[in-house]
């Protein structure tokens, strides 16, 4: 438990330090974007990628959904408009929760979407309380992925809908993509992601049952030089945030062809059994 408290703890610490500046660039909704001929920039990608999510999103009017890492909240709060839904987002950071919970407020939506502090290894909801679930770029910052799936699992109801966007392994990776990809996710309080049908197995052994998945990785590959241009022109502040050898490791690791190479970006839908 010491050690679990130490991991959201170190979470917590990276959003707050991060996530101001990272917004000045994503935008409000601070995620990779999707690139297609409607985006003209960074901002609008991420705001066309939670348009993705939305369309693909199945609810109704009325139903509650469970928004795990809900980051700036706006996502949750365009989804809420959007499909007119409840949601409840849960993020281990004060910050990002206080800040969530503002933006509800003065969008007038507070009734509807709700934002709260949440370890998402012991969710405090009760079994079968929402009718779908996003997790966006959260599971990796999880120190046990299947046990959050369980979790998520529990809170669903049987036929929910759990939409994941995150990254996952191509291949195997030989030492030098390891190294590259290693470096990445430790500077981000991230753990390697599984292969595609690494993601299966552990939704299938947290009951859920793969419905479909899409491939991004063209789309949102460059939501990664976009963050190395935004590293290079803030070198300063990063190397205060991760420490001047570990930012110049990271920066490195993001540059290098293996990384790339090595890990994709997939939009997987499941559902609860």
């Amino acid at each position: 438990m010491a050690r679990q408290g130490e991991e959201l703890r170190s979470v917590e610490k990276l959003y707050d330090a991060t996530s101001a500046v990272l917004e000045e660039f994503y935008g409000a909704d601070l995620h990779f974007g999707y690139w297609d001929a409607s985006v003209v920039d960074l901002p609008s990608a991420a705001a066309r990628m939670t348009e993705r999510l939305i369309e693909r999103t199945q609810v109704t009017p009325g139903q509650h959904v469970l928004d795990l890492g809900c980051g700036t909240g706006n996502p949750a709060l365009r989804l809420a408009r959007a499909r007119e839904v409840r949601v409840t987002g849960v993020s281990v950071s004060r910050r990002e929760v206080a800040r969530a919970n503002d933006s509800a407020e003065q969008q007038q939506m507070a009734h509807d979407v709700q934002f709260e502090r949440v370890d998402a290894l012991a969710l405090p909801y009760t079994s079968a309380s929402f009718d779908a679930a996003w997790a966006i770029e959260s599971m990796s910052h999880m120190a046990d992925r299947s046990a959050v799936l369980r979790e998520l699992s529990r809170v669903l109801r049987p036929g929910g809908r759990l939409l994941i966007a995150d990254g996952f392994l191509r291949r195997p990776p030989s030492s030098a993509d390891s190294r590259a990809a290693e470096t990445v996710c430790a500077a981000f309080r991230m753990s390697l992601p599984p292969t595609l049908p690494g993601h299966t197995d552990l939704l299938g052994e947290a009951g859920f049952v793969v419905v479909d998945q899409e491939d991004l990785s063209e789309h949102a590959q460059r939501s990664i030089t976009c963050l190395v241009h935004l590293m290079q022109a803030r070198t300063a502040e990063f190397s205060d945030m991760f420490g001047e050898k570990a930012f110049t490791r990271l920066l490195d690791s993001l540059l290098g062809a293996e990384l790339t190479g090595t890990i994709g970006y997939v939009l997987l839908s499941a559902e609860r059994r």
